[in-house]
């Protein structure tokens, strides 16, 4: 995950009953004030969208860059989780669709500015229906710069695909600093682009990410005080 995208409302934590909306220009909320993201297409989510796309970039370690990305729904599935059926197959593309189906501006101090980029560049369903069926990925080349020199983080993908939505949004932040600094709750709640208006029910939610967050093994520890979100990497 670029650290540029990790610290931006791009993946939502929004309540799944509650419709996608659909942007046009939307600014992201940021939390370094120096990167301006400008994003249109449908609101995506933290819960579905942002998993597909990481592990669509997980299979492209294993491809040339500039190639295509290669893969079943079936295998795909598997590494998300999800039970393998077509209702779920269906899901897999609405995401994609919606990966692709995006533009963003995107402009700050370190890269300075890239003009319509998408998270996926185009995709393509190979002998669709049948057992041999694959999907072919392009990845935008303009989104490797976010990717340029040591702005980037890696982690363990298996137990990271495992968090919750808000806990996934959690280690996103902390694992993009060598040392966390503290998050306030607020910045934390527009980060998540979350609906939550009260500030208890806010917290209660964050104490139990930062819980679960302790105990996936990917940091030591995690916890609410005061106001504030602390980490221990």
């Amino acid at each position: 995950m670029p650290n540029d995208l990790a610290r931006a409302a791009l993946f939502t934590t929004r309540n799944k009953k509650t419709p996608r909306e659909v942007r046009q220009q939307h600014v992201i909320f940021h939390v370094n004030k120096d990167v301006l993201i400008t994003y249109t297409g449908i609101e995506l989510r933290a819960d579905d969208d942002e998993l597909v796309w990481q592990q669509v970039l997980e299979y492209a370690k294993r491809s040339p860059v500039g190639t295509p990305v290669s893969f079943t729904f079936y295998e795909l599935c598997t590494d998300l989780g999800w039970p393998i059926n077509g209702r779920y197959y269906d899901k897999a593309e609405e995401c994609l669709t919606r990966l692709q189906a995006t533009a963003m501006q995107f402009s700050s101090g370190r890269i300075g500015r890239l003009e319509s980029v998408s998270l996926i560049h185009r995709f393509r369903v190979l002998d669709r229906g049948k057992k041999t069926s694959r999907c072919q990925v392009e990845i935008d080349e303009e989104m490797v710069v976010l990717f340029a020199g040591d702005h980037y983080s890696k982690f363990v993908w298996e137990k990271y695909r495992e968090l919750s939505p808000t806990a996934r949004r959690m280690f996103d932040y902390f694992v993009s600093h060598k040392e966390p600094f503290p998050l306030k709750l607020e910045t934390f709640r527009l980060m998540c682009g979350s609906d939550s208006a009260r500030l208890k029910k806010w917290r209660e939610q964050t104490g139990q990410a930062c819980e679960e967050l302790s105990q996936s093994g990917l940091i030591k520890l995690s916890w609410v005080q005061g106001d504030s979100i602390y980490c221990q990497r």
